[in-house]
C-alpha cells in the first residue's frame, strides 16, 4: 500500500467538514448568524489547508433578504417624496392669491406709515391709497362718519412668496377686525394661452410669408388686413399671458384702517330656519322695491297718455255715434 500524504488527508477532512455543514444548512434553515459565521471560518480554514479546492458558495452565511433590498426601498420612497414636492411646487407656482384685511388702529397716519414700511420691506408697491374716503366694496355702517382721521384704505401688491409674512406683519399694526384670503389655480389658463400664443405666432409668420410672395394688389391689401387682425390677436394673447403670470408672481392686498371699532361691518355666519326666513324676506322686500320703483317710473307717462288719449277717444266715439249709417237703396 502507498503511504497517505498529509496534504491529502487534510483535504479529505476539509471536504468532509464542508459536506457536513452543507447538509446542516439544508436541514436547519433557521440557524443563527453566529453559526453561519463559524461555518464560514471553518471552510476558510479548510481551503487554506488544502491550498486549492472548490470555491465556497457565496450564499453560505448570507442572510436572506439582505441589506441590498433596503436601499432600493429607501430610493423609492425618496423618489415618491420628490415627486410630491415637485407637484406641490408646480401647484403653488400656478396659484393667483389675493387677500383683504381690516384693522382697528389708534392713529391713521401712523398706521399708514407702518403699512408703507411693511410693503417696502417685502419689496412690494402701493397701488392706491385713499385716506378719508372709500373706494372699495368694504361694508361700512350707515351712521359712520368717514374722515381723514377715522378711515383709510390702502391697496398694495407684494410677491406671492411674501404674502403670508406680510399678512402676519400687518396683523401687528392694529387689531384685526376681518381678514380674508383666496387662491385661484390659473395653471390651465396659462398653458392654454401659451399654446394659443404659439399657434398665433406661427399663423402670423405664414401670413407674412404669403404677403412677401404676393404680387397682385388685391391680394396684398387682403393679406395686409389679415396680418393686422392676426397681429392684434397676437398682442392681446401676449397681454393676457403676461397678466396671468403677473397674477401668480404678485398678490394684491387690500387694507382697511379705522379708528372706530364698529365702522366696518362684520357679517356673522348665519344658518338655520330663521336665517333662511330672513333671507327670503330680504329677497321679497327687494323685489317689491324694484317693482314699486318701476311702477313709479311708469306712472307719469300713464298720466300723460291718459290726459291726451281720453279726450281723443271720447271725440272719436261721439263722432261715430253721430254719423248715421248709410242708407240702403231697395233693389
Amino acid at each position: 500500500m502507498f503511504p497517505v500524504s498529509p496534504h491529502r488527508s487534510t483535504a479529505a477532512i476539509g471536504a468532509a467538514l464542508l459536506a457536513t455543514l452543507a447538509l446542516a444548512a439544508c436541514g436547519g434553515g433557521g440557524s443563527s448568524t453566529s453559526s453561519a459565521h463559524s461555518a464560514a471560518s471553518v471552510m476558510n480554514g479548510a481551503n487554506e489547508s488544502v491550498g486549492r479546492g472548490a470555491s465556497v458558495p457565496s450564499a453560505v452565511g448570507a442572510p436572506a433578504g439582505g441589506d441590498s433590498a433596503k436601499p432600493a426601498a429607501g430610493a423609492g420612497t425618496g423618489v415618491t417624496r420628490a415627486n410630491l414636492a415637485a407637484n406641490l411646487a408646480a401647484t403653488q407656482d400656478s396659484l393667483a392669491r389675493r387677500a383683504t384685511i381690516a384693522l382697528q388702529v389708534t392713529n391713521i397716519g401712523q398706521a399708514v406709515a407702518k403699512v408703507r414700511a411693511t410693503t417696502a420691506a417685502a419689496q412690494g408697491i402701493v397701488l392706491s391709497e385713499n385716506v378719508g374716503t372709500t373706494n372699495s366694496d368694504v361694508p361700512l355702517v350707515e351712521s359712520s362718519t368717514v374722515t381723514a382721521t377715522t378711515y383709510a384704505e390702502i391697496t398694495i401688491s407684494v410677491p406671492s412668496s411674501e404674502l403670508d409674512g406680510v399678512l402676519s406683519d400687518l396683523g401687528s399694526v392694529g387689531t384685526v377686525i376681518r381678514s380674508t384670503s383666496s387662491s385661484e389655480d390659473v395653471g390651465a389658463q396659462i398653458v392654454d394661452t401659451a399654446s394659443r400664443l404659439d399657434t398665433m405666432r406661427a399663423s402670423v409668420e405664414r401670413v407674412r410669408a404669403f404677403l412677401q410672395s404676393a404680387k397682385d394688389l388685391t391680394q396684398i391689401v387682403t393679406l395686409e388686413a389679415e396680418l393686422t387682425r392676426r397681429q392684434s390677436d397676437l398682442e392681446a394673447l401676449e397681454a393676457q399671458l403676461a397678466s396671468l403670470k403677473g397674477s401668480v408672481a404678485r398678490s394684491p392686498v387690500q387694507i382697511s384702517l379705522t379708528t372706530e371699532p364698529n365702522v366696518i361691518v362684520v357679517k356673522p355666519h348665519e344658518a338655520g330656519f330663521l336665517a333662511g326666513l330672513k333671507s327670503g324676506w330680504d329677497a321679497f322686500t327687494g323685489s317689491a322695491t324694484v317693482l314699486l320703483t318701476i311702477v313709479g317710473a311708469v306712472v307719469p307717462f300713464l298720466v300723460v297718455v291718459a290726459l291726451i288719449g281720453l279726450p281723443v277717444w271720447w271725440y272719436l266715439r261721439r263722432r261715430r255715434v253721430a254719423t248715421p249709417p248709410p242708407a240702403v237703396l231697395p233693389q
